[in-house]
């Protein structure tokens, strides 16, 4: 009887590696040109958000924490590329993957973000639908919800060359 219950486990062993996802985060990110996935997360306040409610913008998906420094860093050119387009169709949604929401609502106010701040606490929208494995990642999606490119780390979003992949994406080229 132990034989046969060691031998049952022994075959059922690899049958439930396969049914489990790759190690979280690998693989699983979004390719350049596909459409980004679909999520829906309550942001700061316990508005639920869904990316299919942005669709017709062009949207910066930015993956940080309050504990990245680099995340924090690029913050306030993040709120200066939403100020300067946000009434041209173009959006900064920032979504935190800090465990809980009263660091990045003290971290929000301090720093005065007017763009829309979103929580993964679970990680599951980051790591399994996104496949960010480091903080700042980030995601600029066209209007009709294509990833047009993805930014691993800090970026100045100020810049010219940014600046004009989005302007191409805001024209649809």
């Amino acid at each position: 009887m132990r034989y046969a219950l060691f031998f049952l486990i022994v075959l059922a062993l690899p049958l439930l590696r396969i049914s489990q996802p790759v190690a979280r985060g690998i693989d699983t990110a979004p390719d350049v040109g596909k459409y980004a996935p679909e999520f829906n997360l309550n942001n700061i306040n316990g508005k639920k958000v869904a990316l299919s409610d942005l669709r017709g913008k062009v949207v910066l998906l930015n993956f940080w924490a309050t504990w990245c420094r680099p995340c924090r860093a690029e913050m306030p050119s993040l709120g200066n590329l939403h100020t300067a387009l946000k009434d041209r169709g173009f959006t900064v949604i920032a979504i935190s993957v800090d465990a809980s929401d009263r660091p990045v609502k003290s971290f929000v106010l301090e720093k005065g973000i007017s763009f829309p701040v979103l929580m993964d606490k679970d990680k599951e929208v980051a790591f399994d639908q996104y496949g960010v494995f480091g903080l700042p990642t980030s995601f600029l999606i066209d209007r009709k919800g294509v990833v047009v490119e993805k930014f691993m780390g800090e970026r100045d979003w100020t810049s010219s060359d940014i600046k004009n992949k989005i302007r191409k994406a805001m024209e649809g080229r």
